[in-house]
């Protein structure tokens, strides 16, 4: 296949691709450790703040990848129940240049329900901004036989900014070994406008998982583990449908972890499969992780993998968490993995 040929094919399946991205939400891989973006009753759970950075880089083949920047930061109120949350997120579409830009606060309230289990619910209420950039796009009427492109296009510019204002709710039920959550994304169905209108469909997005526990102690301060955390994630959002299995094995201050993306699901949409690789690092303050995912079936195996880097910076306050613990049990920490 030619060059031009090529590049023209991907350039088709990158645009498509940016029209269903309008309807469907980035995924992150490490996933744990975009928590707020994953469910916004993550706010506050373990630490008394944190602060996060992520860049996620899909399908790097194609002209035009799909970018994801975000930070994200959150604060236990002091001697309350309650914490609170900011996230920001940058979304950068293909060759098409759809832009998205989204700011969300966000309210989170943890609480014991018995001696063994502890719930959290969150609410968050976002900001979001979409535009096109136009410049990007090269039309029929640009084309020469020569193969030069023209600066200009008779095309009409109809694809203006659009911003709109977005509801998250979701909540968490957890133990010293377990956890389940359930997250609904976009529940006021907010409508924006390129080229025609469109309404962002609800997200349903649950998650479970168990963390076996080979060998634990605690030395000087700090807790080390050998420990194996099976985890589930399934997400319904319109006609699409998924689910990932994962496994994380912690040696601290290691973390390794592997996920199979789109398992079959009788029912859904299961044409694009991958399986990702995490490998992160805690050392005190500091969480540092990165992932690659590996296409195996559908669009992922045609145009290479995805990369994705983060870092957190967070801080727990050991003695009011056990403060707390002893008077009125109103934290209780999450064994989900780091990243």
């Amino acid at each position: 296949m030619g060059s031009g040929l090529k590049k023209t094919l991907l350039m088709c399946i990158s645009i498509l691709w940016v029209s269903s991205a309008m309807a469907q939400d980035v995924q992150h891989t490490q996933q744990y450790a975009n928590r707020l973006y994953l469910n916004p009753a993550f706010a506050g759970i373990n630490y008394s703040w944190s602060v996060g950075l992520s860049h996620r880089k899909q399908w790097p083949a194609l002209n035009g990848s799909f970018v994801t920047n975000s930070f994200a930061a959150d604060l236990r109120l002091p001697d309350s129940k309650s914490a609170i949350s900011l996230l920001l997120q940058q979304d950068r579409a293909g060759v098409g240049g759809l832009k998205k830009r989204q700011g969300s606060i966000g309210y989170a309230y943890h609480t014991n329900i018995s001696s063994n289990w502890a719930m959290s619910a969150g609410l968050q209420a976002s900001i979001a901004s979409l535009r096109l950039d136009f410049d990007n796009l090269v039309f029929g009427d640009q084309l020469s036989d020569n193969g030069m492109v023209a600066v200009r296009s008779a095309e009409v510019n109809q694809f203006d900014p659009n911003t709109y204002i977005d509801f998250t709710v979701g909540g968490l039920l957890y133990s010293d070994q377990a956890w389940v959550g359930l997250t609904a994304a976009h529940l006021n169905q907010p409508t924006y406008e390129l080229g025609q209108e469109t309404e962002l469909p609800l997200r349903f997005t649950a998650i479970a998982g168990y963390k076996f526990y080979a060998r634990s102690y605690q030395e000087q301060g700090q807790l080390f583990e050998l420990s194996f955390t099976p985890t589930v994630t399934f997400i319904h959002q319109q006609s699409s449908k998924r689910l990932d299995l994962g496994v994380y094995t912690k040696y601290t201050p290691l973390t390794l972890g592997f996920i199979y993306k789109g398992v079959p699901v009788t029912g859904g949409t299961n044409h694009d499969q991958s399986l990702s690789v995490i490998a992160g690092l805690e050392l005190g303050l500091i969480k540092v992780g990165f992932s690659h995912d590996v296409g195996l079936a559908g669009l992922s195996r045609e145009v290479g993998g995805t990369n994705e880097v983060s870092l957190v910076f967070e801080r727990a306050d050991i003695n009011n968490l056990f403060r707390s613990r002893l008077k009125n049990k109103i934290n209780r920490s999450i064994v989900c993995p780091a990243f």
